[in-house]
């Protein structure tokens, strides 16, 4: 069994990652209100290219949390515990359903845009789309959605974590 100092050490770096992916997310949520009204090319490009910088550090901060907490599921004895499954479950949950909410909506306004898309190795042909296709694109993005679906997975995360309540 691990010592309480070490196990503490580890719940420091578990929620210091979860700061780390909430503040480089942040750049990309909030991106994602400010697009969702935005028609200047420009400056779409600009927001575009700004949540795209954040990725590496959200993803960086998404994988220590994961890390993190999968050593304190073994240092905590937790493997047989509901919540800790229920607690990842619900992380795969969100990872799922944040790319259809707000990856795919965002990618295909930086198609439109001819911008590379953020961490693909392989880019599709830039091709500058037309005003109607950037509309379209732009239709799509709907921030509340995913917005939504983040707090609440936040919170019930938050509540298992703290509560274990099964």
């Amino acid at each position: 069994m691990v010592d309480f100092v070490t196990y503490e050490w580890v719940v420091f770096l578990h929620i210091f990652g979860v700061f780390v992916f909430l503040l480089a997310h942040g750049v990309s949520s909030g991106v994602g209100f400010r697009i969702a009204k935005e028609r200047n090319r420009e400056r779409l490009a600009a927001l575009l290219d700004l949540s795209g910088s954040s990725y590496r550090v959200m993803l960086l901060g998404f994988w220590w949390t994961l890390l993190t907490g999968l050593v304190l599921g073994s240092v905590g004895g937790w493997w047989m515990m509901r919540w800790f499954w229920a607690a990842i479950l619900t992380l795969i949950v969100l990872a799922g359903l944040m790319t259809p909410l707000a990856g795919v909506p965002n990618n295909r306004v930086r198609k439109v845009l001819g911008l590379r898309l953020p961490l693909r190795r392989r880019q599709p042909p830039a091709q500058v789309g037309t005003d109607t296709e950037l509309s379209t694109a732009l239709e799509k993005v709907s921030p509340i959605p995913s917005a939504a679906v983040g707090i609440i997975g936040l919170g019930v995360l938050l509540w298992l974590m703290i509560f274990k309540p099964f």
